[in-house]
């Protein structure tokens, strides 16, 4: 019961403020030694290497606040009305083929800036489905689902009925958002694609699903702005024909372009999490 009383209570202050909050508690994360910052350092150094040192550090001290911005403003995100968050989307960069399309909409959505926002405003573009990791502790999990879902969107377990139904709404001409950069567990499907340069296990969930339903595809991100009271959305078009092509093509071409909208604001990716395989870390001299 803990965690949504704290999130609740976070809920009342300015969001600006929350990012204060979060300003105060990043100083303290980049202070004390701890996992995830050992991994954003990791990551950068990894992920860009030709940049300098003072280049990476900075990027290191950006991504540690934009991580806890990250989970801060889930208070705002989960609690507030949902029109009154979503007005804090003051720009919206949106291709015409997504506004246009006539079939299910597939959306690829990196762990880049505010993709919890994404579900709120997705879900108001009509018949919204995304894949959802059921939470430890029943009153958690009931809180978070409920959050996620309460501007119509449809919380798909990640299992085989929930698959099932993320694939009947596509064919439908529904809407529906994937998480496809983290690095799936040893007992799923998983296949070596590069990603950054580097090898990483990459889920060819995309590609099968393109190649059983003639879908648009398309990848998104909501940006903080540098006034960390506003957001900026884009959603650009992917190539159907190539995410349906040989496996390695189109994981290489899924994982290309995930690089390429990082590049646009890499301090919001979430490089705090273990996207290699441990043989790779190990390669590189720290």
């Amino acid at each position: 019961m803990a965690f949504p009383v704290v999130i609740r209570a976070l809920s009342i202050l300015p969001l600006r403020i929350q990012y204060r909050v979060a300003d105060f508690v990043s100083l303290i994360m980049s202070i004390i030694p701890n996992r995830t910052c050992r991994l954003i350092n990791q990551n950068i150094q990894m992920c860009f290497p030709d940049q300098s040192k003072e280049a990476q550090l900075n990027l290191r001290s950006k991504t540690i606040k934009h991580t806890v911005y990250s989970a801060f403003e889930v208070a705002a995100l989960w609690c507030w009305p949902a029109e009154k968050i979503l007005a804090r989307v003051t720009q919206e960069n949106v291709c015409d083929t997504f506004t246009q399309s006539e079939k299910g909409r597939l959306v690829i959505v990196p762990h880049l800036g505010s993709w919890e926002l994404l579900i709120l405003w997705l879900a108001q573009q009509g018949e919204f489905m995304c894949l959802y990791k059921p939470q430890p502790g029943r009153s958690v999990d009931q809180f978070i689902l409920e959050a996620r879902s309460r501007n119509g969107a449809a919380m798909l377990p990640i299992d085989t009925a929930g698959l099932r139904q993320l694939s009947r709404g596509l064919k439908q001409g529904g809407t529906a958002m994937i998480l496809p950069d983290q690095r799936p567990k040893k007992n799923k499907a998983r296949h070596m694609s590069s990603f950054f340069g580097h090898q990483a296990p990459t889920t060819p969930l995309i590609h099968n699903l393109c190649k059983r339903i003639d879908c648009d595809v398309f990848i998104a991100s909501i940006f903080r702005q540098n006034t960390l009271n506003s957001f900026e959305l884009v959603i650009e078009a992917l190539d159907h024909k190539i995410l349906v092509s040989d496996m390695q093509a189109s994981l290489d071409y899924m994982n290309r372009q995930i690089e390429t909208f990082i590049r646009k604001q890499p301090e919001q990716y979430q490089w705090g999490y273990s996207r290699f395989m441990r043989s790779e870390y190990r390669s590189v001299n720290w």
